[in-house]
């Protein structure tokens, strides 16, 4: 792991986190706009980035870039259990992965689902789930390069 080091993010991390999200959100928003947020949900993302860092069912890893310190890319991940009268289960839902464009296509994303899939392996999570906007062409490559494939689709008309 050449330039970067993975690690559990901690409070201090939130702000960074926070602004690699705001980055996530642009990102999406250029390719559909339904995706929008207004400049407080940054806050509201921070708020919530700690509450899952301290909750037991919760995990937020980051990579730092050696050099600089900085936070360059982060992954979200959580273990819910869906109610009976669904397909019953424990499963690690991951709900967020960013990693800064100049730190793409160089295994950061790769190791991090990696040790939140370890750390889901080792809570007896049976599988892992997520949303992937279908107007992301390469996060769906990605994530059917990690071994995930179409499941449920969520289907959407506003009103």
């Amino acid at each position: 792991m050449d330039g970067f080091v993975i690690r559990d993010a901690v409070a201090g991390d939130r702000e960074q986190i926070g602004l690699l999200w705001l980055y996530l959100m642009r990102y999406h928003s250029e390719r559909d706009s339904r995706f929008q947020c207004a400049a407080h949900d940054s806050e509201q993302y921070e708020r919530h980035v700690v509450e899952t860092m301290r909750s037991k069912n919760g995990r937020v890893i980051v990579a730092q870039d050696v050099a600089t310190s900085e936070i360059v890319a982060y992954i979200l991940g959580e273990i819910q259990v869906r109610p009976t009268i669904s397909i019953p289960g424990t499963y690690g839902f991951v709900s967020d992965l960013y990693v800064s464009e100049e730190w793409r296509h160089g295994g950061i994303g790769r190791t991090l689902f990696e040790e939140l899939k370890r750390w889901f392996a080792e809570r007896n999570v049976l599988a892992v789930e997520l949303y992937v906007s279908q107007s992301n062409p390469e996060a769906i490559a990605f994530w059917r390069e990690m071994g995930l494939a179409p499941f449920l689709q969520l289907m959407h008309g506003d009103l």
